[in-house]
């Protein structure tokens, strides 16, 4: 224990030692009384401490083993060490030598430094200041050098970054030209294929154009050569049979054409009757038609393809006028799997006014189709209502009051001229009256037979349904 406190008062003592020397020169003589004084001392401190140690110490305690250790401490079990009395004494004698060792600070001495020790001090000066200048010096020329090497290292790779972006530029401009070349012969192509595909469709329509035409122009000739066979065929029956005697004289015309009745009579009897006539007129040679295959079915609107719609614009009979209606159903081609007037196509007619006074219906012309792709089919359809009558009906004002009550008011204006001549006894008066009435009555005949004679209106509002029927065939491209 003496051994290890031992450093710890030698470092104390020499603190002390050290607020104990004087600053002065002159005083060797008091420092090292002061030393012997210290060195006394410490001796006598270590020596009384090494005593108290030596006294002081005791054997080392046991304790017995036990099965349960029910007697606990009230701290919970925690250790507890007593203060240590070593440590205290020592403190104690430190405390007193430091009491015993308290030597008064000497008063600070004005003693100036010799001149050998201030040049001494100057040359260190002057030799620290150059070596700290070339030191400086140095520092500044590397630093130079570090900044030119710096900035030379940078130009070179701006200038190198600066000539990969020039190259990624003329790369990025030589694949934009590239690729507007390519979208520039791709566009050709696609042109050039869709010119050709034109042109292809074009010549397939100017070859079925021809193929339908020479086909119709095949049949026309063979129509004809049946007609002029059937002819020659009645000509020659004609010839044959008893009862028809042919004249070498003029025959008599009617309007227009030959009478077919002015050489069909006996030579020796009387003349046709009107029925016999009719039965001849109807007698006419039969007609034999061909039946012709659909050239292109899917795409054929056949003739009584119905076109069910609803009026877009509302109708008044009062004054003809145009109508346009809304196709409200698909309709397919012939072959029925392609759809070649859709929903929200558009139908364009006209209607005509002057109805007649018992008629009840207007009739409407429908004459284009207007796709919503743009197709246009041109037709001659008569419009019909849901059930296919033809024409439309809506509410129609007879105008009875305008026609019947006009000319009963204008009857009455007529007629009190005469009721006037009736009622007076004076003849010459009564002449004039019924004169007045005559001509009255002249007067108002042809206002009352034009009252009576007014047509009625028919109005069919919007949204209307309308049935067509398609009256050709329709070929759609």
């Amino acid at each position: 224990m003496a051994d290890e406190n031992t450093p710890d008062l030698q470092d104390r003592l020499s603190t002390f030692s050290q607020k104990g020397k004087p600053k002065r020169r002159g005083g060797n003589i008091g420092v090292g009384a002061l030393a012997i004084a210290l060195a006394l001392g410490g001796g006598g401190a270590a020596f009384f401490l090494a005593t108290n140690l030596q006294e002081g110490t005791d054997g080392l305690e046991t304790s017995d083993v036990e099965t349960f250790q029910d007697q606990r401490t009230g701290n919970g079990g925690r250790l507890e060490f007593p203060p240590d009395e070593v440590e205290q004494r020592v403190n104690d004698a430190l405390i007193a030598v430091e009491e015993a060792l308290d030597v008064p600070a000497p008063a600070p001495t004005t003693a100036e430094p010799s001149a050998a020790v201030l040049e001494e001090i100057a040359k260190l000066r002057e030799a620290l200041a150059a070596s700290q200048s070339a030191r400086n010096a140095e520092i500044q020329e590397a630093v130079s050098d570090l900044r030119e090497a710096f900035q030379v290292q940078t130009d070179a790779l701006e200038a190198s970054i600066a000539a990969k972006d020039t190259e990624l530029q003329n790369a990025q401009r030589q694949n934009d030209a590239r690729l507007s070349g390519l979208q520039a012969m791709l566009d050709a192509e696609r042109a050039q294929r869709e010119g050709l595909e034109a042109e292809m469709a074009r010549d397939g329509l100017i070859a079925d154009q021809r193929l339908l035409e020479e086909r119709q122009r095949q049949e026309d000739e063979q129509r004809q050569r049946e007609v002029e066979r059937v002819a020659q065929e009645l000509l020659t029956a004609q010839i044959v049979s008893p009862s028809v005697v042919y004249t070498d004289g003029p025959r008599a015309t009617s309007t227009g054409g030959t009478n077919p009745n002015a050489a069909v009579a006996g030579a020796d009897g009387p003349a046709l009757s009107e029925n016999e006539q009719y039965l001849r007129q109807g007698a006419r040679p039969l007609e034999v038609q061909e039946a012709s295959q659909l050239a292109f079915p899917e795409r054929t609107l056949s003739q009584g393809s119905v076109i069910q719609a609803a009026l877009q614009t509302a109708i008044n009979s009062d004054l003809p006028g145009s109508v346009v209606a809304v196709v409200s159903e698909p309709v397919p081609a012939f072959s029925g799997d392609q759809i070649l007037i859709p929903r929200g196509s558009r139908l364009f007619g006209q209607y005509r006014s002057g109805i007649e006074l018992n008629q009840k219906r207007i009739l409407i012309l429908w004459t284009r189709v207007l796709t919503p792709d743009g197709t246009s089919i041109e037709i001659a359809s008569v419009g019909g209502d849901q059930l296919g009558r033809s024409g439309l009906t809506g509410i129609v004002d007879t105008k009875f009051t305008e026609r019947f009550g006009g000319a009963a008011l204008i009857s009455l204006i007529g007629a009190a001229p005469a009721i006037a001549a009736n009622s007076t006894d004076n003849e010459t008066a009564s002449e004039v009256l019924q004169g007045v009435s005559g001509d009255l009555e002249d007067a108002v005949g042809s206002v009352i037979a034009e009252q009576v004679s007014i047509s009625p209106t028919i109005y069919i509002d919007q949204g209307a349904s309308v049935t067509v029927l398609v009256d050709r065939d329709v070929v759609i491209y």
